[in-house]
This record gives structure tokens, C-alpha cells and sequence, in this order.
């Protein structure tokens, strides 16, 4: 039988994981460890977990559990010293009896948190801000820490990281558009607050006041503060995600230091003035809610033609980006199916009680090798965004 659901989703009341999202280069990463070092609580990351839930079948449990391992086995060994997690026969039980996704994802961090003493354990995936609903669905106990920083030093930092440090305009213009989208997640996000489920952090005062920071967080988490989660990187290199040789990736050099003031105004070193003036342009009024102030007084106006190409190819960027995302779901789908076909083309049938020999009793059975299984994603999803 061809199996082509997804294992549904799921909720957990009873669990209070802990979340940090935010754009990437915003300091999810530093913040992450930060929060690790503390002895009730450890936080893990990135996986992605929830851009890629329907990528699990609902059933049966062996094949469920062979496409759960396949992908966060590799995750799991990158992002903390267990990469063992999955020898223990215990555990694989308790994954295969799992009866939807939350408790699969509970299953494996709460694991991950028990083996170094911890109660309570939490995730950092920056682009899981716009996966906040699934998680909310998934964990309505859940707290969400939202890390934002100046979308100046964010194009600085994003173009360096991934676009090979070429500040062109369009550059600046995309980073600058996403560190937007983000923000709107945080204006939509202040009926949480109230409740404790949503927390908004600067970046500048986590470096600049570390420890008033962290006792502020702290107080969110009913947690306590404790100083050793001043020192995380000390240990940085034991929870960053490694290359595919092994290594620190570049863009995370800077976590096995301890925090650096001089970051927070890093960015006029490297933006001109009319480049600085055209982050303004896309995101001052939502940068000046929360305290970035622009460079000059005076509103930059971009040429009307460069806005517009601007304006024009962001729109078909953010289409090409949604159609990717939706043909995940019937790409996901075809794979089920076709994972289930193999599956039980490969099970030999049930012998009948009084078996009919065979005319031509020489030849075993025959394997049907018709189509071949996908083995890839439509889309690799960037850690930086979605």
C-alpha cells in the first residue's frame, strides 16, 4: 500500500521548550550558547525542525524512523558532543512508538538534555520566526526569544557570511527586505508577551550588558542566573554546527571569543554613506520603534527607476521563494510514496500453508527496478533564512 501522509504535527501542553529565532546574523548563535551553560536548560541547534516535518511519513514505524534518523543523525552529531544519541536501542523504540512529530522532537531534545543533567532543553534556528505558528501548535507551553539587531550591522554581517562580502546595492536591498519580514513577526508577536511566551532581545544591549541581559532572560525563563553563562565560549565549539571537514564554519569563528563591544558599531566600517542610506530607506521607520537611530536626519530617496528594479525583483524573488516552498509538500509526498513502494516490493510474501510449485521453479524472484527514489530536496534551506 502506497503511503503518502505526513505524520501529523501534534501538541504537547505539558512541555515549555525554549525557542530563539530571529534574522540571521543577529546573535542567535552567541545567545544560544549563552542560555546552554545554564544547568536546567539546553539549548540546541539549528535544525530546521519545522520547515521540514512533512518530510516524515505518518507510518509504518520502521520506515518512519529510518527517514527520522537519516536526517537528524548528522544534525544531532554537529550541534552537541552526542552523536551516539541514536545507537541506544531504547531510544529508536521510543521514536518508532512515537505518535506524531512534537513528541518525536521532544523525544530527541529532551533525550539530548538528560544526558548532561538538564530538566528542560530549547532549539535555535533563526528562520524558525517564521515557523512560529507550528511551534506554538506543537508546544503551546513554549517561550520564544526573538534576538533583533541594527539591519545595518545584519547586511554588514548576512553579506559577509554568505554573499562573499560583495556590498553591492541589490545585496544590501535583500538583506535589508528580509531583516523586514522578521521585524513584522515581532509586531505580530505582542499578544504572547503578556502571557510569557514572547521575549524581544537586542543584540546590542546582550553585548554591551551581558550579564543585565541574561538576568533579564533569565527572570523570562523562570530559570535564575547563573554566571558561568557568561563564559559559553568557552565550550562554543562543542554546539556550533561543523563544516562538512569537521571545522568551526567561518561565520562562527567569533562565538569561541568572548563578546566584543566593537561589533555593535562594526557596520560603518564597512557600509558607505549611501549604502547606510539605502537600509534606511527600506527599514528606518521599524528600526527607529526599537532604537536605532539613522544616520542623518534627513529621509533618503532613492532614485525613482533604482526603486522601482528594486522593489521589482524583490517581488519575484519572494515568488520564486514561495513556489519553492510549496512544491516541498508534494515532493515530500512522492517520496513517501515511492519509499513505500520499495518497501514492500522488498518484503518477501507470506508462504502459503500448502505451496503450488512453480513451473519454472529455477528462477528466483524477480526485482522490479522501475523508477528511482529521490534523494534530494527540491531546495537546500539556508540557515541564514527561509
Amino acid at each position: 500500500m502506497l503511503n503518502w501522509r505526513s505524520i501529523p504535527l501534534g501538541s504537547l501542553p505539558g512541555v515549555k521548550p525554549v525557542f530563539i529565532v530571529g534574522a540571521g546574523r543577529s546573535g542567535t548563535t552567541p545567545l544560544q550558547l549563552a542560555l546552554n551553560m545554564h544547568p536546567r536548560l539546553g539549548v540546541y541547534g539549528e535544525t530546521q525542525a519545522f520547515f521540514v516535518y512533512r518530510k516524515f511519513a505518518s507510518g509504518p514505524a520502521d520506515a518512519r524512523t529510518r527517514q527520522v534518523l537519516n536526517y537528524w543523525t548528522p544534525l544531532i552529531a554537529g550541534c552537541s558532543p552526542y552523536a551516539d544519541l541514536f545507537d541506544d536501542e531504547g531510544m529508536r523504540a521510543r521514536l518508532a512508538s512515537a505518535s506524531n512529530y512534537a513528541e518525536i522532537v521532544n523525544q530527541i531534545f529532551g533525550t539530548l538534555a538528560a544526558r548532561e543533567g538538564k530538566s528542560r532543553w530549547g532549539e535555535k534556528s533563526p528562520a524558525h520566526i517564521f515557523r512560529l505558528q507550528e511551534i506554538r501548535s506543537s508546544f503551546p507551553g513554549a517561550q520564544v526569544i526573538h534576538i533583533i539587531r541594527d539591519p545595518r550591522a545584519v547586511v554588514c554581517s548576512s553579506i559577509k557570511a554568505f554573499d562573499q562580502g560583495q556590498l553591492n546595492d541589490w545585496n544590501i536591498y535583500r538583506v535589508a527586505r528580509y531583516w523586514l519580514r522578521c521585524f513584522k513577526i515581532h509586531a505580530q508577536q505582542q499578544s504572547e508577551t503578556a502571557r510569557g511566551g514572547y521575549m524581544l532581545v537586542r543584540y546590542e544591549d546582550f553585548v554591551l550588558r551581558p550579564q543585565e541581559t541574561l538576568q533579564a532572560i533569565a527572570a523570562f525563563l523562570n530559570i535564575g542566573f547563573v554566571t558561568e553563562m557568561l563564559n559559553a565560549h568557552r565550550v562554543a565549539s562543542r554546539y556550533v554546527q561543523k563544516e562538512s571537514s569537521g571545522g568551526m564554519p567561518a561565520h562562527h569563528a567569533l562565538t569561541e571569543k568572548p563578546l566584543d563591544a566593537s561589533r555593535v558599531q562594526a557596520w560603518k566600517a564597512s557600509l558607505s554613506r549611501e549604502q547606510t542610506r539605502l537600509v534606511e530607506q527600506v527599514a528606518g521607520k521599524q528600526m527607529q520603534e526599537i532604537g536605532y537611530q539613522p544616520a542623518e536626519k534627513e529621509p533618503y530617496k532613492p532614485p525613482s527607476m533604482r526603486a522601482v528594479y528594486f522593489s521589482t525583483r524583490w517581488i519575484a524573488a519572494e515568488g520564486r521563494r514561495i513556489a519553492d516552498k510549496q512544491a516541498r509538500t508534494p515532493y515530500w509526498a512522492l517520496q513517501r510514496m515511492m519509499e513505500s513502494r520499495d518497501q514492500a516490493q522488498q518484503t518477501p510474501p507470506a508462504r502459503p500453508a500448502n505451496p503450488v510449485p512453480s513451473l519454472d521453479s529455477s528462477q528466483g524472484p524477480k526485482r522490479n527496478t522501475v523508477g528511482v527514489r529521490p534523494n534530494e530536496e527540491p531546495e537546500q534551506i539556508r540557515r541564514s533564512g527561509t
